[in-house]
């Protein structure tokens, strides 16, 4: 079972909460994982800027914010290698996105705006299921796992490689997730309304 919550906190994308829904569950659910509760803040650069810098101390605007607070397996779920590795796992997390940086990318990268939003969600998620980007190895694989819920999705699939995604000069950059061990993860959903 899925428990989303959508919060629409900009003003740049008109947003349909339905669709955004459906892409967190849709991804949810390629992933194979059994349950979650998954928040999903739409936000301008100004308020992911500030979340950046006063969760990760980056100071900087971002795409894709991702903090997992919670996870946990089913003992009896097969998790080979090759598997997706949200397969049977419970997962408790926050997803905060930034539309305006959605819409400065998509025209860099030639494709619709939400499509480029979606990415950032998916990216999200998948950080949320387990997978990383921090080797080239990782984001390969993270790349692929994109490219496959696109394709779930009906949507085109993104054009970033390997190598790129879509980095806005030296500090930007991309997935910035933070662990549960870190406290100040339970402090975002904490505040009224559960959203930052």
């Amino acid at each position: 079972m899925y428990e989303i919550d959508i919060a629409d906190n900009q003003k740049y994308l008109t947003i349909d909460e339905n669709s955004v829904t459906s892409i967190v569950r849709r991804t949810l659910q390629t992933e194979q994982v059994y349950s979650a509760t998954i928040s999903v803040a739409i936000v301008d650069n100004a308020l992911i800027h500030k979340l950046n810098r006063q969760y990760l101390s980056h100071d900087y605007e971002t795409d894709v914010l991702s903090f997992l607070l919670e996870e946990s397996r089913d003992n009896d779920t097969n998790s080979e290698s090759d598997a997706p590795r949200g397969i049977g796992k419970t997962i408790d997390g926050e997803v905060i996105v930034s539309s305006e940086m959605a819409i400065d990318m998509a025209a860099d990268y030639s494709w619709d705006a939400m499509d480029e939003l979606t990415l950032y969600i998916v990216h999200g998620l998948l950080h949320l299921c387990g997978y990383d980007d921090l080797t080239a190895k990782e984001l390969a694989i993270m790349r692929a796992r994109e490219c496959h819920v696109f394709e779930i999705l009906g949507r085109p699939k993104p054009t970033r490689d390997s190598s790129d995604y879509g980095h806005v000069g030296k500090e930007r950059h991309a997935g910035e997730e933070q662990h549960p061990a870190n406290e100040n993860a339970k402090e975002v959903v904490a505040q009224p309304g559960g959203h930052p």
